[in-house]
């Protein structure tokens, strides 16, 4: 998990930065139920109670190569900025998009379509949900 939080922590530094303003985001260890299907790695959400916006990750994301821990979070990221700008719904791929433009580097999915910031496929396969 400390693999997991540092590239969370480094990220959502470097999305404050590039964005001029401080995102109210944390991070999350999800129970495994949340995590059904053998892709699914994270989900980001607003914490009502909290007023802060949650990254939720699994346990089997921590055990992941770094380019996909990479991956995957800053597709979250993606999700947590147009979130923190009032766009609770938004495409996918559109997180996608926002993640590439704020970390400089392009989101891949790799052959079990999971985010890795390593060589894949590009843009988002579209047989995965919108």
């Amino acid at each position: 998990m400390q693999k997991l939080a540092q590239t969370f922590h480094r990220l959502h530094a470097d999305a404050c930065r590039a964005l001029g303003e401080e995102i109210c985001v944390e991070l999350a260890l999800g129970p495994d139920e949340h995590f059904p299907q053998p892709r699914n790695m994270a989900y980001t959400l607003r914490d009502t109670n909290k007023k802060a916006l949650l990254v939720v990750v699994s346990r089997k994301l921590c055990g992941c190569p770094h380019p996909t821990i990479e991956g995957v979070l800053a597709h979250e990221f993606g999700h947590v900025v147009l979130m923190h700008k009032g766009r609770p719904e938004h495409p996918e791929r559109e997180a996608d998009m926002v993640a590439e433009r704020l970390f400089g580097k392009p989101i891949y999915y790799d052959a079990a379509t999971v985010q890795t910031t390593r060589k894949g496929t590009r843009p988002r396969p579209a047989h995965l949900p919108a």
